[in-house]
Order: C-alpha cells, then structure tokens, then sequence
C-alpha cells in the first residue's frame, strides 16, 4: 500500500512544510487517491511555488500564507482523480474538492476563497498571476513543473532534490491521458477554447466539440 506520508524524511535542499491538520489531510487525500506521477508533480510544485517566493524575497506569514499556498498546489489536481471527479473541466471539480477539505479543517472563508482560485484557474495563464498572491505563486510553481515556464526562478538545489525525491515520469503524456480519459467518459467536463480543449483536440482530432472557427461562424441571433 502506498504511503500515505511521501513529505516525510525530505532533502535537506528542499526544506520542511506547513505541518498543520489541513495540510496533512491534503498530503493523504492526495496520497491515497493520485497515481505517483500524479501525486509527484502535485508536490514538486509547491516546493518549486515556495522557491520561486523566496527568489521574489517574499516571506512566507508576512507575504502570503504558507498552509493557504500548500493546499492550493497539492491539490491543485485532485480534479484528475476519481475522489476529485465531477460534471465539470477538471480544474473547477479539483477547486470544489479542495474548498471543501479547507472548509472541514477550520479554514477561513478568505483561505478557502484563494484555495478554490489556486486550483480553478491553475491552467489559467495570463489571468492566475493577477490573483492573490498565493494563487499566483500556485500558479507559477505548477507552470515551472509542468512546462517549465520561469523554471529559471527556481532555486537548483531545489530543482535537483525534488527531481530525486519525486521523479518526473513522464508526467506530461500522463496528464493529458487521463484528461483524454475523463472527458471520453463524461463530456461534460470538456470546455470551449480552453487548456482542456487543447489538449483533447490533439489527442482526439476527430472529436465532436465545436472548433474556435464554428464558434465565429455560428449565426449570430437577432437583436
């Protein structure tokens, strides 16, 4: 059986976590529920979030709320998961689930609000970094993981033990096959010129969803 304590013993490089009952019931759900390279990706993200902070010199209970950035990019996937699944895009369904776990834990309606923005728009480029700022450091630590995207900003030392103590594999054909996956299954949860429609068009080019240029070509109603 997976372990459901993967934070525990960690490289010296990559430093403690917010160890508060909200976080540890994030570390489990996550823990029980994610595929290892689900679960990996959701974790290097938060360490690479915080370095990323560190590099910016802000400070994690002045600047932002470190247990707040903690549950927002360790679950920022749990939409992906069966315990996260729902009608909805994948991000909308993992912000509900989150909320909610930050909801039973006692946390405040302001945390739970930036909770449910961090996991939401996670794939929202161009509109995350606007946010909260511990939306927007959720946001640049899941970009720096995914896609590398300012991966510059994040510490090499940290880099380097995260990688080890949570290996990549092959995350990005994972990812969009389980995306594939839910949206074959329940095409509800397909959404129109969006991070969840790129990737299904690539992956299933004869798919039955409108295309951006249906959409311009659509009749337009009468005023």
């Amino acid at each position: 059986m997976k372990s459901l304590n993967p934070l525990e013993d960690l490289p010296d490089a990559i430093g403690g976590w917010p160890r508060t009952a909200a976080t540890e019931a994030a570390v489990e759900l996550v823990a029980e529920h994610a595929p290892d390279w689900l679960l990996n990706h959701c974790v290097r993200s938060y360490f690479y979030a915080r370095s990323i902070a560190a590099t910016k010199s802000l400070v994690a209970g002045t600047d932002y709320d470190d247990e707040t950035l903690f549950i927002g990019t360790v679950l920022h996937d749990i939409g992906l998961t069966d315990e996260g699944q729902g009608p909805n895009r994948f991000e909308v369904d993992g912000a509900f689930r989150a909320a909610r776990l930050a909801r039973e834990h006692g946390l405040s309606d302001t945390a739970v609000d930036q909770i449910w923005d961090a996991v939401a728009l996670h794939t929202s480029a161009g509109i995350a970094a606007h946010k909260h700022l511990n939306v927007a450091l959720a946001h640049f630590g899941i970009g720096a993981d995914m896609f590398a995207f300012g991966v510059e900003e994040v510490d090499r030392a940290v880099l380097d033990a995260a990688h080890e103590a949570f290996p990549y594999l092959d995350l990005r054909s994972e990812i969009h096959a389980q995306l594939v996956h839910q949206i074959d299954e329940q095409p509800s949860k397909w959404a129109p010129v969006s991070f969840v429609d790129l990737v299904y068009r690539e992956h299933r080019p004869a798919n039955p969803f409108p295309a951006l240029a249906d959409l311009v070509a659509a009749p337009v109603l009468p005023h």
